[in-house]
């Protein structure tokens, strides 16, 4: 694929993502009420034992990772509160 897609078959292969990125935690939601969600590279929502069923991981492991990396990399998260 070329640095910048022009063509529509060069824009299309830009849609799938690998499996790889689909399983990374791009989220996690925890409402007041109610159950917890995670949050896929895909934007789907899953309970935890959904989110390992689908994908095999555990997003939390994935979740503290991540977090990790974030924070050495000067990065501060904030929780929101909604």
């Amino acid at each position: 694929m070329p640095d910048k897609p022009t063509t529509e078959k060069e824009w299309l292969a830009c849609i799938g993502l690998p499996e790889m990125y689909a399983i990374i935690p791009a989220g996690h939601i925890v409402p007041i009420i109610g159950p917890e969600f995670w949050v896929d590279g895909n934007g789907r929502r899953y309970s935890k034992a959904d989110y390992i069923k689908k994908h095999g991981v555990d997003p939390e492991e994935g979740w503290k990772a991540i977090k990790a990396y974030r924070a050495r990399a000067g990065k501060r998260d904030k929780t929101v509160m909604l």
